[in-house]
């Protein structure tokens, strides 16, 4: 079994360059994931198209891809955004 990569997503997006997820993602490609939304303030488009197109990417490659941690704000954004506040917390099709 594969270990399982880990990153926590930082309070709000870095504005001054590449956001930590990038690398994060690029670097755990075809392993499975965990990403940490405990920090997580305010939730930006840009980070959740991130986050859309890498659980994607990890279900057509049939990798495991979390999030977990979820704040209320977090999840606040994912309505604001629209999607469902749930949205990450439903299980992966295997």
């Amino acid at each position: 079994m594969q270990d399982i990569n880990f990153h926590a997503l930082g309070a709000t997006r870095a504005r001054s360059g590449e956001d930590p997820l990038v690398p994060f993602l690029l670097g755990a490609r075809n392993a499975p994931v965990t990403i940490s939304a405990r920090d997580v303030q305010r939730l930006d488009a840009h980070r959740l198209q991130l986050l859309l197109v890498a659980e994607k990417q990890w279900r057509n490659d049939g990798s495991v891809f979390q999030v977990t941690d979820m704040t209320p704000t977090f999840r606040d954004g994912l309505g604001r955004l629209g999607l469902a506040p749930d949205h990450f917390d439903k299980e992966m099709p295997q």
